[in-house]
């Protein structure tokens, strides 16, 4: 069985939340602990798919994990990576995947471990990672690579969804969006009826279901197109992120 994918409340508390500027741009920030949160961010996003496109070229998980660790060690933190994208050198995943081609032809750089400026990867995350890669075996490495940062964004637009009806006292709208949309698309199963739905969450009746689901995938559409405005560093490219993401799906 598969790891839970839901991510634990401190990790979410230390989650950075930008409003009025990207992530990228963060990272240009005067402030540090901007500077860092924005890192942090993108490094959270990032790891998944790195990971994912090691094992697809063959790499074991042991061999994966520490590739990935001191690839975030060597290249993105200490040459400063996500800080040089920029618009000329395209998607900033462009530039992952030909920096990461690039630190693991290197066959003579050090195989040491980085215990410091770096990220550490918990066991369980990399089961989840295992139970994902395995659930997915046909395309190709890259294909791989863009369908797990796909699912990160869809995540994080989950999370501040969830967040958002909660702030607003609409808690019954996510567990019916859950009862209905999201544990179908985990398990594979049918969703229930909306009547049963209702009677599950404290609704009067099915329109209400109907109507409370329609409220949650338009704030889910809001907001996933927040989050991935915060990953270009070009406006006009958000839209084309938004088509890209929904066909790697």
């Amino acid at each position: 069985m598969c790891p839970s994918q839901s991510t634990s409340q401190s990790e979410r508390t230390n989650a950075f939340r930008t409003t009025r500027w990207t992530l990228l741009n963060g990272l240009r920030e005067q402030d540090e602990s901007l500077r860092q949160r924005s890192l942090d961010t993108l490094s959270r996003q990032y790891w998944q798919p790195i990971y994912i496109i090691l094992r697809r070229r063959g790499f074991d998980p042991e061999a994966a994990a520490e590739l990935t660790q001191r690839f975030f060690a060597d290249v993105v933190f200490q040459r400063d990576l996500f800080e040089r994208a920029d618009e000329a050198r395209g998607r900033l995943r462009s530039l992952l995947l030909t920096a990461l081609t690039n630190f693991v032809a290197d066959d003579h750089r050090q195989t040491r471990r980085h215990h410091s400026n770096g990220i550490e990867i918990q066991l369980d995350a990399l089961q989840r990672e295992e139970c994902l890669l395995h659930q997915h075996t046909a395309g190709s490495p890259e294909l791989e690579f863009e369908r797990r940062w796909a699912i990160v964004q869809l995540e994080e637009a989950m999370h501040r969804c969830r967040q958002h009806l909660h702030e607003a006292n609409l808690q019954r709208h996510w567990d019916a969006f859950e009862v209905a949309i999201l544990r179908p698309a985990i398990s594979g199963n049918a969703a229930p009826p909306q009547h049963e739905i209702a009677k599950e969450c404290g609704f009067p009746s099915a329109a209400h279901v109907a109507s409370a689901l329609k409220v949650v995938r338009k704030r889910f559409r809001i907001l996933l197109r927040e989050v991935i405005a915060e990953t270009v560093d070009n406006p006009d490219d958000r839209d084309a992120e938004y088509v890209r993401l929904r066909s790697v799906l």
